[in-house]
């Protein structure tokens, strides 16, 4: 059986918002917004995927995933909300500056990148209990939307979470994925879980809207 003739899971990562523009950690902090050019890149982001088809379509619940979402599909599709969906909660780390954060901790940002697992943030998300979160989340909308393929909108560190677990790598290699904004990343239902397209932005490409090389989950 070919890959064209399998079901398919659809993550698309959300387009850039003004706190990516300004490298500034968001976890699930509320009220962050796409920037103007992450709704340029939602738009072009709508292109590609009218030239796609899904049975079902969901979404974190955080703003930035939800706009992505409504501005990329034009309000033509229902749209499922999950909060399971949602990037993983960096406590204190939100809402600060990434180059202040490694002006006070460069020792602890060098360690997240290298083991996240042994880094304590105030007020964060255990990355395990993160990872089952999104983990449980998935399975359960893969196992209850029936036929066809799925589309879903959420977050880096969620996509970048779920593939070290069909990979079945340790926890600590999270950070060895760096998905663009807007990049739809797929995986193919088969005897197994399988990697089809990583972080594509070929519909941004020409537009002078680049790639986002920031953390993940920041």
């Amino acid at each position: 059986m070919h890959d064209n003739e399998l079901r398919k899971l659809h993550f698309v990562r959300h387009a850039e918002s003004v706190w990516n523009g300004e490298r500034r950690v968001q976890g699930t902090c509320p009220g962050v917004l796409l920037s103007e050019r992450g709704r340029e890149q939602a738009r072009l982001l709508g292109e590609r995927l009218r030239r796609m088809e899904f049975s079902a379509v969901y979404s974190s619940d955080a703003e930035r995933a939800v706009e992505t979402a409504r501005i990329a599909l034009g309000g033509e599709r229902e749209i499922s909300l999950r909060s399971e969906l949602r990037e993983l909660t960096l406590g204190a780390w939100e809402g600060r500056l990434i180059g202040e954060l490694r002006k006070e901790a460069q020792d602890q940002i060098d360690l997240w990148y290298r083991a996240p697992t042994k880094v304590e943030i105030d007020g964060a998300e255990n990355l395990y209990a993160f990872r089952d979160r999104v983990v449980s989340a998935i399975e359960n909308i893969i196992d209850s939307s029936g036929e066809g393929d799925l589309l879903i909108f959420t977050h880096g560190g969620a996509i970048c979470v779920y593939l070290t677990h069909i990979f079945k790598m340790d926890l600590d290699d999270l950070w060895s994925f760096s998905l663009p904004n807007a990049s739809i990343t797929s995986i193919v239902l088969d005897f197994r879980p399988r990697l089809s397209s990583f972080g594509d932005t070929a519909h941004l490409m020409g537009n002078a809207l680049g790639l986002n090389g920031m953390p993940s989950a920041f």
